[in-house]
């Protein structure tokens, strides 16, 4: 933009600037990662991204903009901007170019801004709101506290900041708001792949990523300042720049002129004689610098967007962002010849070393170059320091990196975590032999032990949780049905066993147990969290997405880059169609780093997330096979069963020829959802390895599969899969079907079981079984839920005899029925899979069909599914049971699902033009719920672009009844919706 386009647009007191309300161009990389939490249907009504100088705010608010599919008004901010009128008039300025019903007049205050807003937009727009700290402490930031807090219903907004706007916290809680972070912003190792070789067209080795991503931690501006020194210079000169990377004079200039040059004096220079200092305090700062001045600078700081604020059991904490500390450090360092820099960290050594943070002390101790003081603090946190085998190790001379036992543990500890396994071995031998007393010694060899364990899984029984786990993944069907006990090493071991070979939604509820134990170690729990996120991708479950975020951060407190690589691999292989960059580059990371696991898995994943795609992979097979005989040689054959059976997908969707007959038994063997796959791949009915599919909770996906591989596929009816008829069984077990949406029925072997001759307490007992049904409920809660303060052998005693009682009813109702009710280990199960069909798990079935639809970007099965969610959503779920314990839980979820449906129906029906429909969809959500901020905001939206203001009207009036019922004040006028 020319200096022309910054003369004012208006000659009046407070003049417009057009850069001020000028979308910009989206330039950059565009992430997937972050646009799909910030576009779409279910997308948060507000948005806040706040982050340091550099990070990527503007750029990603522009791709937003650029993708949201909403008419957008942009306003960047900036000090200048201080009077509440002026930001009205360039707010006036933005939004006349949105859709409105009649074009608005002036606005004068902020009400007249959100009365316009609230009543007069004629569709749904995008407000984005850049820099919105620059009128922070200003009177201006009274116009945008107050558009955060009476948010107009068919505005959408988006917020970038330094620091946290006003109203937003708020929000937040309220679940009405999300909040984007440094830390989400920051470019992960994929990310950085694909930026230089998609986006800049010049491909780094994955090494080259690696260690420019720790450089510069992931920092946007760092990533691009790189990219500018490189652009011109041949591919040899990389290694010297990779060292800088992060700093150099380039860094130095743009932090500089963007950042450190608008503080004011003393901040600056507070800030930069405490840069020594890793974690900030008020009292810490003081005693570095023997002042009592620090809080008030603190806080200035932080208000500046410098330092990042983390509460404290002892107060609040601050921290510099990685590559802004390091310029801190740079520029203290040229300061008389670095004698003022190493005496200010000897200082910071000190103090580290007394609060017992011996991971600041040691650097400390190493920038100041004092060895004795480095070699005082391996002797006094050595045992801290090994369990944190982090960027330290690399501060020290090769003199004690040679022969201090502690760092050697550390080396060994720090192969591990990376996945190196045959490395961490013999760092393990040479700690061993550095040990110095008897119990070190023992410490080494017990964790040597755990890695050869899993090299080399050892013959015989172990308790150790690693060589349990170990053997689940590479024989599952040993330990699909082992009772844990109270081990927890074990439960963790049946949970892989049934993700790998039986059923998934039941390993999804044994990782929750494990992570719910307070027993378990963290490492154990962040396995137990990615098994987890593992199994709902594979479901497409509600809390997938959240799931594998836990993962990722669970990964990350522990250190372990290996399961950071996994659970990033996750998140990849969840977006199939824009992931698969990303999963090599992390399978090359694996390779160079010697993680042959990893690279193993995450072929694995890309081979399966392929599978449903529309546009097959050519290079799939060739993965698939590659992952295959990895895992084979790692002695995994389940798993290699796994990658065998994606590839033989893939090697007949590219019109090869299918599996051989052996793969099919060998698939049976491992367990159901590799035997549904390689089912399709060799074309077989759709009942066959739709019940199959069934058993493992995956039906769904391996649908969605089967319909992008077989063209018979797309002929099989829906119900094949998400309603289907019962399966061939063997006529000894009779099929169940159980209606719970309404009034209850129940039919075994095609006869009504009546309740009639059931005591009160018993029929309801079979209510709970079959609303369960197929799967158990364990005893203990069903004594809970009946028979409430028994001691529990009278409890359980009651229960028999009310199980007896209920086969007695189902055996009049159908000779032979009461086999139906089975004891299954220490609970009750009614029916059996592949012999059930059930009005509830139809309806989930449909909900996750649409999700898998969606995330494939398939609208038109998506439709589908939806309707047949909402039509079955209708009738409340056992309305005859009131409030009972064990049917309130089932019966919000089951109306979340069908609110949530109706609201992404609503959503693709507008889309679609079908604005009658939509709003239908709408009214029978807020039948459902009516106390959903996001189904009037649609309701409004809907009737208004429907030509119908009257309506709108009403819905609006019955709105503001409901905010008054919930004791929520409206917004400023009588005509604006209100958001609490």
């Amino acid at each position: 933009m020319g200096a022309a386009d910054d003369l004012p647009a208006s000659t009046g007191s407070t003049p417009v600037l057009r850069s001020r309300v000028a979308r910009p161009e989206p330039t950059g990389l565009r992430r997937a990662r972050l646009l799909t939490q910030l576009v779409g249907p279910s997308a948060a009504h507000l948005v806040a991204v706040v982050a340091g100088p550099g990070c990527g705010k503007t750029t990603l608010l522009a791709h937003v903009a650029d993708v949201c599919g909403l008419p957008v008004a942009w306003v960047t901010l900036d000090p200048a901007l201080d009077d509440p009128e002026a930001l009205v008039r360039h707010l006036h300025a933005a939004c006349v170019a949105l859709p409105w019903v009649e074009r608005p007049g002036p606005w004068h205050t902020a009400d007249d801004a959100l009365a316009a807003l609230g009543d007069g937009l004629a569709g749904p727009a995008l407000l984005v709101l850049d820099d919105a700290h620059t009128v922070d402490r200003r009177r201006a930031a009274h116009v945008v506290d107050l558009l955060v807090r009476h948010q107009p219903a068919g505005l959408r907004m988006v917020l970038g900041s330094r620091g946290m706007p006003a109203g937003v916290p708020s929000r937040e809680l309220a679940g009405t708001a999300r909040l984007l972070d440094g830390e989400a912003l920051r470019f992960r190792t994929w990310e950085v792949d694909e930026l230089f070789r998609g986006h800049h067209a010049a491909p780094l080795r994955a090494a080259e990523v690696a260690e420019l991503t720790q450089r510069t931690r992931g920092w946007a501006a760092g990533l691009e300042l790189f990219h500018l020194a490189t652009r011109d210079r041949p591919a040899s000169s990389r290694s010297r720049l990779l060292e800088r990377a992060g700093r150099g004079p380039a860094v130095a200039d743009y932090l500089a002129g963007h950042v450190l040059d608008r503080l004011p004096a003393s901040v600056r220079e507070f800030l930069v004689r405490t840069s020594v200092l890793g974690r900030l305090s008020a009292d810490r700062c003081d005693a570095l610098l023997g002042t009592d001045s620090s809080a008030r600078l603190l806080a200035a700081a932080h208000r500046h967007g410098l330092l990042a604020a983390v509460d404290d059991a002892d107060g609040t904490l601050y921290e510099c962002h990685d590559v802004v500390r390091g310029y801190l450090l740079d520029t203290l360092a040229d300061r008389g010849g670095g004698a003022v820099a190493r005496e200010l960290h000897r200082r910071a050594a000190a103090l580290a070393l007394t609060a017992g943070e011996y991971d600041d002390a040691l650097r400390s101790s190493c920038r100041a170059q004092d060895w004795d003081a480095a070699r005082q603090v391996l002797t006094v946190g050595g045992d801290d320091l090994a369990g944190r085998p982090g960027p330290w190790l690399d501060l020290l001379p090769v003199a004690i990196r040679d022969s201090d036992p502690w760092v050697a543990l550390a080396v060994a500890r720090r192969h591990l975590v990376e996945g190196a396994l045959a490395a961490a071995l013999e760092a393990y031998t040479v700690a061993g032999d550095r040990a110095a007393t008897g119990s070190r010694r023992a410490l080494v060899a017990r964790e040597r032990r755990m890695v050869h364990a899993w090299v080399e899984p050892p013959v015989g029984a172990s308790t150790d949780w690693v060589a349990l786990v170990r053997r689940a993944l590479g024989r599952p069907r040993q330990y699909v049905a082992t009772d844990p006990g109270d081990d927890v090493g074990r439960a963790l071991a049946v949970a892989v066993a049934g993700l790998v070979g039986a059923d998934v939604r039941a390993a999804t509820r044994r990782f929750a147990a494990v992570q719910a134990r307070a027993t378990a170690e963290p490492v154990v729990e962040a396995v137990a969290l990615l098994g987890q996120a593992a199994c709902l991708t594979l479901l497409h479950g509600r809390g997938a997405r959240d799931a594998r975020e836990r993962a990722q951060t669970a990964a990350k407190l522990v250190g372990a880059p290996a399961l950071e690589r996994l659970a990033d691999g996750l998140e990849l292989a969840s977006r199939p169609d824009t992931g698969a960059d990303g999963l090599r580059h992390l399978r090359e990371r694996c390779l160079g780093v010697g993680d042959a696991w990893g690279a193993a898995l995450l072929g694995l994943l890309d081979a399966l997330s392929s599978a449903p795609l529309a546009q097959d992979r050519p290079q799939t097979v060739a993965t698939a096979r590659h992952a295959a005989d990895a895992l084979d040689a790692l002695d995994a054959p389940a798993l290699g069963v796994w990658a065998r059976a994606a590839a033989a997908v893939a090697q007949v969707r590219q019109g090869g020829e299918p599996p051989a007959v052996g793969l099919e038994e060998d698939a049976a063997r491992c367990g159901p959802v590799p035997h549904a796959l390689v089912l399709v791949a060799l074309g077989a009915p759709a009942d066959r390895w739709g019940r199959i599919a069934r058993a493992a909770g995956v039906q769904a996906w391996v649908r969605l599969v089967a319909r992008r591989t077989l063209p018979a596929a797309a002929g099989v009816p829906s119900t094949a899969v998400v309603s289907g008829p019962v399966a061939a069984a063997p006529a000894a077990v009779p099929a169940v079907d159980v209606r719970c949406l309404g009034d209850f029925r129940l039919e075994v072997g095609g006869s009504t079981v009546t309740t009639l001759n059931l005591r009160p307490q018993h029929a309801a007992l079979l209510r709970a079984l079959a609303l369960s049904a197929p799967a158990p409920v364990h005893r203990d809660r069903l004594v809970e839920w009946f028979w409430p303060g028994r001691l529990p052998e009278r409890g359980h005693h009651s229960l028999q005899v009310a199980v007896s009682d209920v086969r007695r009813a189902l055996d009049v109702a159908h000779p032979g029925a009461g086999a139906v009710l089975r004891r299954v280990e220490q609970g009750y199960a009614l029916g059996t899979d592949g012999r059930t069909v059930h009005d509830v798990r139809r309806l989930e079935l449909a909900s996750r069909a649409a999700d898998v639809a969606l995330a494939a970007g398939d609208e038109a099965t998506a439709l589908v599914a939806l309707q047949r969610v909402v039509e079955a959503g209708a009738a409340e779920l056992l309305p005859q049971d009131g409030t009972a314990e064990w049917v309130v839980g089932p019966r919000e979820s089951v109306r979340a699902d069908v609110v949530r449906a109706c609201a992404t129906l609503a959503d693709l029906l507008m889309a679609r033009g079908d604005t009658s429909g939509a709003v239908a969809a709408v009214r029978r959500g807020l039948v459902l719920d009516r106390f959903q901020d996001d189904l009037w905001r649609r309701l409004v939206s809907g009737l208004v672009t429907d030509g119908r203001p009257a309506a709108a009207a009403a819905a609006r009036r019955e709105y503001a009844a409901v905010l008054d019922e919930l004791g929520v004040a409206p917004a400023p006028t009588a005509r604006t919706l209100a958001v609490p």
